[in-house]
């Protein structure tokens, strides 16, 4: 698979590039994030919880798809925005992807062309591209994240550690909300880690979401009480969904999520009783 998935707004053109992806049990995903009353949402654990939402399963599980999109279109910028897993898998969950600069090259993009890569937090998923064997991957970009994750993670987590380290003098952090290049601005959603950040893209009259790990799947804008994956601080995390979600409800605003199948836009629609989503 090469670019997954194409939305224009306005001048700016932003195509999903796949790295890999793994199917995994619903109910065993969502006992991640908090997963009990007062810690964050609590739904999703079990398999009842997600009898209304079957059209969002494979088989009883959610396909979690790796990569990043590149944004092209501002300035002449070519932005990278988040760097998949990587070809070498993590220690951890033992997952791998390795496809990405394949998928770079499909669309005409060669590493030294990106000018900037966005992290939209420092889980191992999103920055596994960062270096190769100790070496920029992308050796022309500057390399950006909040500031948060870059203290949270950088020096204590192992993997964050080796990927970024090598990057140390390419790097530009935000604070907060921020305006990165001519219609693209990074927004703080914290809570599923420290500097959690979602990526905003405007041109013209037009808008476009991408939600990093705020979301993980659609399910998640669509019940205020679903649990979280893996988030840092789970009470935080539910409150930035939720809020997300009612800003997007009704909006006709297209989002994309760093893990959604197929890495596809979609939208949420004010439903009677509760929300709807349809993928683009």
């Amino acid at each position: 698979m090469s670019a997954l998935n194409t939305m224009q707004i306005g001048d700016l053109e932003i195509l999903s590039v796949f790295d890999g992806s793994a199917k995994v049990l619903a109910t065993a995903t969502y006992q991640t994030g908090g997963g009990q009353a007062g810690l964050g949402g609590s739904k999703g654990g079990d398999a009842a919880d997600w009898e209304p939402h079957q059209d969002l399963l494979d088989d009883g599980k959610v396909e979690f798809v790796f990569g990043g999109f590149v944004v092209r279109g501002a300035a002449d910028r070519v932005i990278l925005v988040d760097g998949g897993v990587g070809a070498t898998p993590d220690p951890q969950y033992r997952l791998s992807g390795g496809k990405l600069l394949d998928g770079l090259a499909a669309i005409g993009v060669a590493p030294g062309d990106v000018t900037d890569v966005l992290f939209t937090h420092l889980h191992f998923d999103h920055i596994g591209w960062a270096s190769t064997a100790g070496t920029p991957t992308f050796p022309n970009a500057t390399y950006r994240c909040d500031r948060r994750d870059w203290e949270h993670f950088v020096g204590s987590d192992n993997f964050a550690t080796e990927r970024l380290r090598p990057v140390e003098n390419h790097f530009e952090p935000w604070d907060g909300d921020a305006a990165i290049a001519p219609g693209v601005d990074v927004r703080l959603c914290a809570g599923h880690t420290p500097g959690s950040a979602l990526v905003v893209l405007s041109s013209g009259s037009q808008r476009a979401l991408l939600l990093g790990d705020v979301v993980h799947c659609a399910v998640e804008l669509l019940d205020d009480e679903w649990a979280g994956v893996a988030d840092v601080d789970p009470v935080m995390a539910q409150q930035a969904r939720n809020a997300l979600a009612r800003e997007l409800e009704g909006s006709d605003v297209p989002v994309a999520a760093a893990h959604f199948p197929g890495l596809r836009f979609g939208r949420v629609l004010a439903g009677q009783g509760r929300r709807q989503w349809v993928f683009d």
